[in-house]
């Protein structure tokens, strides 16, 4: 009875854990990937980014967190560019770059039983 618990308890915490999706962007997402991309080479030097990228939607806007690398200093140089576009994905309406990567944070699960 113990051990079904235990299983039944793992198994349900991984299945909630499971939240990023991979999957391939819709035309509206990968326009605005494409404007936030552009946006980063007219800034860049030799910019070459993942064809993977984070997003955020919200009601009227859409963030992009694309990580990418570019020449400084002769040599090659991880960045992180993070934008937000409307009116699916045309129109630029924030942007920065920054040096690092974006990451998706891994959730945690602890599972803990009680004992006797």
């Amino acid at each position: 009875m113990k051990n079904l618990v235990i299983a039944t308890v793992a198994t349900s915490a991984l299945a909630f854990s499971i939240a990023a999706e991979a999957r391939t962007s819709s035309e509206t997402e990968f326009r605005g990937y494409a404007t936030c991309v552009k946006y980063a080479e007219q800034r860049s030097n030799g910019l070459v980014p993942e064809r993977e990228y984070f997003i955020a939607k919200q009601t009227d806007t859409t963030q992009y967190f694309v990580n990418a690398t570019r020449w400084e200093e002769g040599e090659r140089n991880a960045i992180r560019v993070a934008c937000e576009t409307a009116q699916r994905g045309q129109k630029l309406v924030s942007a920065s770059i920054e040096n690092g990567r974006f990451t998706n944070a891994t959730p945690k699960v602890t599972v803990e039983v009680a004992q006797k």
